[in-house]
């Protein structure tokens, strides 16, 4: 959640089109998915997405196989480094071939939503908050924002442990609540 959090405020070098995607994202869109590499991803559906979950394996191997080819190409690495490092993650996590063939397919589509800014084109990976934001604060706004309002959890806590009553809480918000307004 908060590195969606602050993927999202006005220092952050994600292009324009991919943060606009983001703010027009529902808390209905996002989802988890194992359809980008083979592992759970939490993502916001998007076109890309639909495809890759409605495509079918032999669909999905060839697009694994085309983000292989782009990855070696974007990083410069041989074949038989892109193997080993395959195998590497397969043993280390356990991964199906699949999932290691699927592996090449996540930078490579993340990177079109998100350095690209091509958003219905890959993935945009999203805690569930992403549908809750709609502003781009800078990182310090931010940072003040989550400290007032721990401040104020950790007050409707000790009101909690001094009355042991919800209601007192739910009073103390109010409380507060007016108190902000006036």
């Amino acid at each position: 959640a908060m590195g969606t959090r602050f993927l999202l405020t006005a220092e952050s070098p994600l292009p324009k089109t991919t943060a606009e995607r983001y703010f027009k994202a529902s808390v209905n869109e996002i989802f988890v998915t194992r359809q980008v590499d083979g592992l759970p991803q939490r993502v916001i559906m998007n076109e890309f997405v639909g495809r890759l979950e409605s495509s079918n394996p032999l669909v999905n191997f060839i697009r694994a196989l085309r983000s292989g080819l782009e990855y070696r190409k974007l990083t410069g690495a041989s074949l038989s480094e892109l193997l080993r490092s395959g195998l590497a993650l397969r043993r280390g996590n356990e991964l199906t071939r699949t999932q290691m063939l699927m592996a090449a397919n996540a930078p490579i589509v993340i990177r079109r939503a998100m350095v690209e800014g091509r958003p219905a084109e890959g993935v945009l990976p999203s805690g569930v908050v992403a549908g809750l934001i709609n502003d781009r604060p800078t990182c310090a706004e931010l940072i003040e924002r989550i400290m007032r309002e721990g401040t104020g959890a950790d007050r409707q806590l000790a009101a909690f442990d001094r009355t042991h009553d919800m209601k007192a809480v739910v009073d103390h918000i109010v409380a507060e609540t007016y108190e902000g307004l006036n």
